[in-house]
């Protein structure tokens, strides 16, 4: 331990002084080191050798507890300022070091301060898990990259990528996110872009993405596919769509049709997924709202055709909307196998098919479904009957609380006849009997309605439900019909492949519910179609996440991970010492189920 003596100048025509440092050598990894302890001031009295050689003598004696060491008569003021200087050391290290053998605590370890409790604070929380989760994928997909082969600058592919994850934690406008980032996140500082960012440049940042769309789409998929080395041996088609709060007269692609929310008072969108078993996009287009669902296939299996990663034939798995007898012709004629929902209801099919079903578990042994392949007349592909119990549940269910409603309208028909004032004449009672009809359209073609009349008015009224056919009574015991154009497929093969459209299912709800695609609430159709490319290449960062944790037996929803991890937070913390007021920026820990996210 030694006494260091530093000289000063503060410039070229100032005064020379010096300052003095308690140092210490020791030997680190094999290397003889000097290593600063405690800073002394530049007190007159050190400059002299022999008075630092007193001073140090006492401190020494003093920080190691060794009185006997104490020089017989050191000076007044040598003793003073060595006390002076020892109590500074208390200060910094604490009393716990006093009398040790070993040199104090290194500094980049462990510092000691006096804290004052009472003024300690926090401020300047904002959230970090989710932000450094999405960082960590990105990275690990290599999009940043891949941005900047295209020509975009450093600052807008952080931009970029700050976009996507943003939509992906928060889904909400770009106006309402810009406040995020700039006050509630930490997902700028993650990807180490500190300005700030407006909503317009939000908005610039999907429509640079959406210019992209092809060489993305291509890059991401390709990417994925090797780095999980998924099967590309079976394709899902689906289609929806995504409404408008506003009329949206000028635009084309906003058009009134068939709202899957049942949102008839608003225009739509319609977008279409090209999706593999694990839920990965590999290719989508943006419609019309008028658009059929029926007259899309064509161009995604042109897109599929062009982008196709593998040489072997693909099976296309799709529901009964788009399963038309033309598209289904064509699917063959361009090669592929399909695997659908029938459009049609069989009122004829060989009695030994209800007779030789077998039971196959779904829903990893939570219910059951009853199963057999047959081939119908009149038809060139393979059949599959499927018996769903949870689907008989529903669909009895459903029809008797229709029934209950349409039969009360009925009463309440009748019970007119009696009131003084109530509908009586023949003509507006039946007005009144079709209208309730079509209100209940479901269930109302079952039931057979008599009205009795006396000279043009009504006096009673009676109805009975008819004998249904054999393919509405299918539908009621929860009985549906899957087709193939494999010859000779097995129940439980071809069960299992079209039960990948769950994810088709799993896909649209992720972006309508956790991503917000709906409702649309951008102007021109430009900015329409980058908000839905944005959200869907969110959604592509989001299921990767997801298919890393399913494959660690993590079956998290994306709601429940964005919970979880906004749990840990990064925050500064003031402290208040008895020399100087420090502010620290740390994380705060993750907890358990964050850290098995990790």
């Amino acid at each position: 331990m030694f006494i260091r003596q530093v000289k000063k100048q503060r410039s070229k025509d100032s005064k020379i002084f010096y300052q003095y440092t308690l140092a210490q050598t020791l030997r680190l990894e094999g290397k003889v080191k000097q290593r600063a302890i405690l800073y002394l001031g530049a007190d007159p009295l050190l400059a002299n050798k022999t008075n630092r050689a007193v001073v140090l003598e006492i401190l020494k004696a003093k920080i190691f507890n060794q009185e006997a060491m104490f020089p017989a008569n050191p000076p007044a003021a040598l003793l003073t300022l060595a006390l002076a200087c020892f109590e500074k050391y208390c200060l910094k290290y604490g009393q716990d070091s006093i009398g040790l053998a070993s040199i104090p605590p290194v500094p980049d370890k462990a510092e000691f301060h006096s804290v004052d409790i009472i003024g300690l604070e926090v401020e300047n929380v904002t959230t970090f898990g989710g932000e450094h989760l999405c960082k960590q994928v990105l990275d690990k997909l290599g999009l940043k990259e891949f941005l900047t082969t295209l020509g975009i600058n450093k600052a807008e592919v952080s931009k970029a990528l700050i976009s996507i994850s943003a939509r992906a934690l928060f889904a909400c406008s770009e106006h309402k996110t810009s406040q995020i980032l700039a006050h509630n996140s930490e997902l700028q500082h993650c990807f180490n872009y500190k300005q700030c960012i407006p909503h317009k440049e939000l908005y610039a940042c999907s429509d640079t993405l959406y210019a992209h769309k092809k060489e993305i789409d291509a890059f991401l998929y390709h990417r994925i596919t090797n780095l999980f080395e998924l099967d590309d041996k079976l394709v899902i088609f689906d289609i929806s769509n995504t409404y408008f709060e506003t009329r949206k007269a000028a635009s084309k692609l906003a058009r009134y049709g068939r709202s899957k929310e049942k949102r008839v008072d608003c225009p739509l969108v319609v977008f279409t997924g090209v999706i593999n078993a694990q839920g990965f996009i590999r290719h989508s287009r943006i419609y019309e709202g008028n658009r059929a669902d029926s007259t899309t296939l064509e161009d995604m299996l042109a897109d599929l055709q062009q982008y196709a990663s593998t040489k072997s034939k693909q099976t296309v798995v799709m529901d009964a909307g788009i399963a038309t007898e033309d598209n289904l012709a064509l699917i063959r004629e361009k090669g592929y196998h399909y695997v659908c929902v029938s459009r049609h209801r069989l009122n004829n099919y060989p009695i030994e098919v209800e007779n030789t079903k077998i039971n196959v578990l779904t829903d990893q042994g939570k219910g059951s479904v009853s199963l057999k392949v047959f081939r119908p007349e009149g038809y060139d592909d393979t059949w599959l009957y499927v018996q769903s119990k949870a689907k008989q549940k529903k669909e009895q269910s459903m029809d008797a609380k229709l029934k209950e409603c349409f039969e009360q309208d009925l009463a309440v028909i009748e019970t007119a006849f009696h009131k003084k004032g109530g509908t009586k004449a023949i003509e507006k009672v039946w007005e009144r009997i079709g209208r309730a009809k079509e209100r209940h359209n479901r269930v109302s073609s079952r039931y057979e309605v008599n009205v009795e009349q006396e000279q043009g008015k009504a006096i009673g009224m009676e109805w009975k439900e008819k004998k249904q056919k054999k393919g509405k009574e299918d539908k009621s015991n929860g009985v549906y019909f899957i087709r193939t154009s494999y010859k000779e497929p097995s129940e439980q093969e071809l069960w299992q492949v079209y039960n990948t459209i769950r994810e088709v299912e799993a896909t649209f709800r992720c972006l309508k519910s956790d991503l917000q695609i709906r409702p649309v609430h951008h102007q021109n159709d430009e900015r329409i179609e980058a908000h839905i490319y944005l959200t869907l290449l969110a959604y592509q960062l989001v299921n990767t996440i997801r298919h890393m944790l399913k494959k660690k037996g993590l079956h998290y929803d994306w709601k429940n991970i964005v919970r979880i991890m906004a749990t840990q937070t990064i925050q500064t913390i003031i402290l208040p010492t008895d020399k100087k007021t420090i502010h620290l920026r740390k994380p705060a820990k993750p907890i358990e189920q964050a850290q098995q996210i990790f």
